[in-house]
């Protein structure tokens, strides 16, 4: 029967292509395995709540004792312990910080919600406290005393909202107890009711009020765009090897260095085009795009960057591809996990492994791409400039600049060796 004699033939040359093998198989796991760790947790059900905390409370006096108090400290200490139902993970990650600080983590998504406790926060729960006393002698039912705490963030953000829910049950049970704990330290006071003393108030980010989940999103597409550049360009490198153009090229006095680094200037344009373009695009179908003109230089100097990390990714990839097409396979098995891995279309877990300069620096910071995406969020989503993203851009150069040169060894050496 000539369908199996087929089916033979397809199959040893299924086997025999081992990368495209490799390729189909490897590719759906490195989808499971992100997926999984940004969505799934690793196997651990409860993750804690990034939030920043800012406590402005000056303390109080406690009447009676004299005893000098800060229940903003308290409150602070009860978010940090707080823990799941019946389990030891910890409800939130506390950071803190200061108010400024705070409303830029929440913009680069390092924490999910801002806390601010007043300034009078220690005086309320005093005159609660004396009020609550001067019940017992009057007789009287209630007290008004009242103290809000305001929660921050993006409200356009899943994130903010599940933080939001969490920290709003926090509190609830908070005053619960510290009403109760009162009632019992004031003897002869059964049965008085007192309102509703801690309230929340829920506030956006300065100039995010409109924002949506594709505003965080379009830079990463951005992202994920220049990303893919890693396999055009590894499959055009190949491609020139297996014309023989680079050949020919070595009898001239061109270096490897001279070749790759010229290379980088039409493939740098397509980067800059790239953001512009996408940019446009993403306007036209509702992205807040906010600081105008000087934003959106600063996104194609990042975007340039990005670019060029890219293409040096490329090259790594074809010192090693036989053909274009292995080429063009493994760049796509590379940049689209890799996109995934720096954050471009959803938030990724916290994996602090260092500080540096009162900056975390996490596992996906060792890649480029993860700075050109944060600077891309900083200045097009919230209108940041220079300042905000230079820290970024920093750190983008620098990997990009070790990216490059290890391209250029290992290209040179594999596919220019008469240079050598």
């Amino acid at each position: 029967m000539k369908f199996i004699s087929i089916a033979k033939k397809d199959f040893k040359e299924l086997i025999r292509d081992r990368r495209g093998l490799v390729m189909i198989l490897l590719f759906p796991m490195f989808f499971m395995l992100v997926f999984g760790f940004a969505f799934g947790g690793m196997g651990q059900t409860n993750q804690p709540r990034m939030i920043g905390v800012v406590n402005y409370d000056s303390g109080a006096t406690m009447p009676g004792t004299g005893e000098q108090v800060n229940f903003g400290n308290n409150l602070t200490k009860i978010l940090e312990e707080s823990t799941y139902p019946d389990s030891d993970v910890h409800l939130f990650n506390v950071t803190a910080t200061t108010e400024n600080d705070a409303d830029q983590k929440l913009k680069t998504r390092e924490i999910d919600a801002e806390l601010i406790i007043p300034s009078d926060f220690s005086q309320s729960v005093v005159a609660l406290i004396t009020s609550t006393m001067n019940q017992q002698i009057t007789t009287t039912t209630s007290t008004n005393v009242t103290s809000t705490i305001i929660i921050r963030g993006d409200t356009g953000y899943i994130g903010f909202g599940l933080s939001q829910g969490i920290l709003t049950g926090v509190m609830e049970q908070y005053q619960d107890k510290l009403m109760s704990e009162i009632q019992k330290a004031v003897t002869g006071t059964p049965g008085v009711e007192i309102d509703t003393y801690l309230q929340t108030r829920v506030e956006s980010i300065p100039g995010t009020g409109s924002f949506t989940t594709f505003d965080f999103m379009a830079p990463g597409m951005i992202v994920f765009a220049i990303l893919l550049l890693t396999t055009t360009v590894a499959a055009a490198l190949t491609r020139e090897v297996e014309k023989g153009t680079l050949a020919r090229l070595k009898l001239s006095k061109m270096t490897s260095f001279d070749l790759l680094f010229g290379g980088l200037i039409p493939w740098s344009l397509i980067a800059a085009a790239q953001v512009i373009i996408l940019l446009m695009v993403a306007v036209l179908i509702g992205f807040n795009w906010q600081g105008g003109l000087y934003t959106l230089l600063l996104a194609i100097l990042v975007g340039i960057i990005g670019g060029v990390a890219s293409i040096s990714l490329g090259m790594i990839i074809a010192a090693f591809a036989r053909n274009d097409r292995q080429a063009a396979n493994l760049g796509t098995l590379i940049s689209v996990p890799t996109s995934f891995l720096v954050g471009a279309f959803f938030q990724l877990p916290q994996v602090v492994i260092a500080n540096f300069w009162g900056q975390p620096f996490q596992i996906y910071d060792l890649l480029p791409w993860t700075h050109i995406l944060s600077a891309l969020r900083s200045t097009l989503t919230f209108g940041g400039g220079w300042d905000t993203i230079a820290y970024h851009v920093g750190w983008a150069v620098l990997l990009t600049i070790i990216l490059f040169i290890i391209g250029v060894v290992l290209f040179s050496k594999n596919r220019l060796k008469a240079e050598n």
